[in-house]
């Protein structure tokens, strides 16, 4: 499909993606930019990356698609500066999970070939060792290009996302983030308000506790910094998110207080009604 591939941040995602264009022979050649030494170290001993640098310029030259997966916080600014020195012909996309500020930095850095993505794909884990082969496969992922964006350029990135075995979410960058603070980005934040909440308790409770806590708080276990930089970057939808929430905890609190179970089992059966749809 390409001639080279180029991914800059070889984390979980990156490294993942690495492995699945080299395991489904999308690329002659995939290049790794990293920062850091270890990193580049760890990459040069896989068979996918065939070559590493931590000059990013270098990294991108004759690359026809280059994939963005560093951490949020730091998308802006390597756009910024990514628009001084890409190939006029090479496809630029991004992993990130906020849209609306990543593709607008994009737009004013007159950065054409900009699609954005998200591939939803993770997970509590980080870093290149848990990276494998088949994390996109039968995955959804959000493409949400701008108005700016040439509408070749995003069926080009669709078909990318596609021969990785992923199902496409066409939205809009603001229409990506309100829905992922609705089913991603606040499930993480209650995940790690519950466990804010029984780590003031005494320790020896959670000798008590059984498989249900660790499904609930499962997620709480992700990296605070990806998060906080999430909740950063998404803030405003999130708070909207927040007010919803609070909506259904009066209603709880309500039946609760007025000894209306009848109306507590209706909810708890919508709740599991949802629940069961999500298989």
């Amino acid at each position: 499909m390409f001639e080279k591939i180029t991914i800059v941040g070889p984390g979980l995602l990156g490294a993942s993606l690495g492995m699945a264009v080299h395991a489904g022979g999308l690329a002659r050649q995939v290049c790794v930019w990293a920062r850091r030494k270890e990193s580049r170290d760890a990459c040069l001993e896989t068979a996918w990356c065939e070559t590493i640098s931590d000059d990013l310029k270098e990294s991108l030259e004759k690359s026809e698609l280059a994939i963005l997966c560093t951490p949020v916080a730091h998308l802006s600014e390597l756009l910024g500066n990514i628009s001084d020195f890409i190939p006029d012909d090479c496809l630029l996309t991004d992993v990130g999970s906020t849209k609306a500020a990543i593709c607008r930095t994009a737009d004013e850095a007159n950065l054409t070939n900009f699609v954005g993505s998200h591939p939803i794909a993770g997970s509590e884990q980080t870093g290149m060792k848990h990276s494998r082969a088949k994390l996109f496969v039968g995955r959804p992922c959000f493409v949400t290009p701008s108005e700016r964006t040439d509408p070749a350029n995003t069926q080009k990135i669709i078909g990318f996302w596609e021969a990785l075995g992923m199902r496409i979410i066409h939205s809009t960058p603001k229409q990506h983030d309100r829905i992922l603070a609705h089913v991603s980005h606040l499930p993480h934040l209650l995940a790690s308000a519950l466990c804010n909440s029984l780590v003031k308790q005494p320790p020896e409770w959670s000798e008590g506790s059984g498989q249900g806590l660790r499904d609930v708080t499962r997620i709480a276990a992700g990296s605070p910094t990806l998060w906080r930089d999430i909740a950063q970057q998404n803030r405003k939808q999130i708070l909207e998110v927040l007010d919803l929430l609070e909506d259904e905890t009066k209603n709880l609190r309500r039946f609760l207080e007025e000894n209306d179970f009848a109306a507590l089992f209706k909810w708890l059966e919508e709740g599991k009604s949802y629940r069961d749809s999500l298989g």
